[in-house]
């Protein structure tokens, strides 16, 4: 991890891609989108922030968004309501949905009593997607949202006066999720421009800054239809390499020989020698921010990036990354700002990422007095907008007020984050389980936030 004060990669607005773990065959494709005087949305779906370079698009679902917006024709885009106004709605509006469900709407700035509303809010619920948001949060406080992820190149053994190698590359991994092609071709030109022509050995893929499990407890930490497999050192993220690791050095071996630096060699995985790591690399690329990357990772719901993360998150110079050690360090952050979550992935396809909806609020209200608290704000979809609710609320008085994580897997819909209303910010989470329909969970759920945003004390 490097930090830097400016940050030339600034975050892009992403298209939806979110969960839907009923249809397990499908693939979301993320790709690129651009933003010209407002939002002009391409025709791919959302891709991975600028920076070291996206080798291709990326796989975010498996947490899709309805297509086809649930009706809201009844629901009113009016003026303000009152506080009685609002408790009286939104406990209609709960009436109506799964009995598993719960929620919690907090007035992050009222003088007295901040509870707007409360139902089954102490109870764990299943988070889906909203998993992500104890994910991205420990990620901008562990790493911090300047800090920006290293690939390294070092050389072992001496080069001559004709530039012959007489050792190996080692292509090194810092767990950077967006290392693509652009990356690649800059680590290759400074090699050249180091002065090397010829390698004798080969190039040596290091991907042990992570540990081998390719993926997530939901499939056996095994291949996922979901995620791309995870890697310390990965090229692109929308493979399925058995090996990410030895794709990212035939990448970088092929990007040498278009620069005419020949390697003896095939590509070989391996643990650069530890009498290495105090040398000066000679080729370095950095991926984009830590704050971009967490918007990549919310706004469309990438559970690659997640995963990524939170393996990122335990990772040291003499420890390995692995899931299991980053969900401990989001539950350490979680109960240090008094939340509580009981997490076993970073993305929330497991069924067991559970929290209650007055912890996912008090997450949500702990960040807002966070260094990071504008990293994290700006990561949420603008409802009506972006991201996983571009088509969601549109035309309503949530549309551009409110920005909020979505979650969708068998049987769960949660809907979290603010709204501009009330003082200021109202915090809610809406967390529904044994849902059967997912059109009129998200009914439910827009309903409320369309409520909330209305709010004026």
């Amino acid at each position: 991890i490097t930090r830097s004060g400016s940050d030339p990669h600034r975050p892009r607005p992403f298209r939806p891609a979110e969960e839907f773990s009923t249809i397990p065959e499908v693939r979301i494709i993320v790709g690129l989108i651009t933003l010209a005087g407002g939002l002009a949305l391409s025709s791919a779906a959302a891709a991975a922030p600028t920076g070291s370079g996206a080798g291709g698009p990326l796989l975010a679902g498996p947490d899709l968004s309805a297509r086809s917006s649930p009706n809201l024709a009844g629901a009113t885009s009016g003026g303000a309501i009152s506080r009685s106004q609002l408790h009286r709605k939104l406990k209609q509006l709960a009436k109506k949905a799964p009995p598993s469900s719960g929620f919690y709407v907090y007035d992050t700035d009222a003088a007295g009593n901040k509870v707007l509303f409360d139902r089954k809010e102490g109870k764990r619920r299943k988070l889906a997607s909203n998993t992500k948001l104890f994910t991205t949060a420990t990620a901008l406080h562990r790493l911090g949202p300047e800090s920006r992820i290293e690939t390294l190149v070092r050389a072992r053994g001496s080069v001559t006066r004709g530039g012959r190698l007489k050792g190996d590359l080692y292509l090194v991994g810092g767990g950077d999720p967006t290392l693509g092609s652009s990356g690649i071709k800059s680590l290759a030109k400074q090699v050249k421009r180091a002065g090397i022509k010829r390698v004798k050995g080969s190039v040596r893929a290091d991907d042990s800054i992570f540990d081998s499990k390719r993926g997530v407890p939901d499939s056996g930490f095994g291949p996922s239809p979901y995620i791309a497999p995870l890697s310390g050192l990965v090229y692109g993220g929308s493979s399925y390499s058995t090996d990410p690791a030895l794709e990212a050095g035939s990448a970088f071996k092929q990007q040498l020989r278009k620069r005419g630096v020949k390697v003896g060699g095939r590509v070989k995985i391996a643990k650069t020698p530890k009498k290495l790591n105090g040398r000066e690399p000679i080729a370095s690329v950095e991926s984009p921010t830590i704050a971009a990357i967490v918007e990549a990772t919310n706004k469309p719901s990438n559970n690659f990036y997640a995963e990524m993360l939170l393996k990122r998150l335990w990772a040291t110079s003499n420890r390995r990354g692995t899931t299991r050690g980053g969900t401990k360090a989001v539950e350490r952050f979680a109960r240090s700002r008094h939340s509580r979550i009981s997490q076993l992935d970073g993305s929330g396809l497991s069924d067991n990422n559970r929290s209650a909806p007055r912890d996912v609020v008090r997450l949500l209200v702990a960040m807002r007095a966070h260094r990071a608290h504008a990293a994290f704000y700006d990561s949420l979809p603008i409802a009506g907008k972006e991201g996983t609710l571009d088509e969601r609320m549109e035309g309503t008085a949530a549309a551009g007020r409110c920005r909020a994580k979505t979650g969708t897997i068998d049987g769960v819909s949660s809907l979290s984050g603010y709204c501009n209303a009330g003082r200021g910010k109202v915090a809610f989470s809406l967390l529904m389980n044994g849902v059967s329909s997912y059109d009129a969970a998200r009914k439910i759920q827009d309903k409320m936030t369309i409520e909330i945003a209305r709010y004026r004390p």
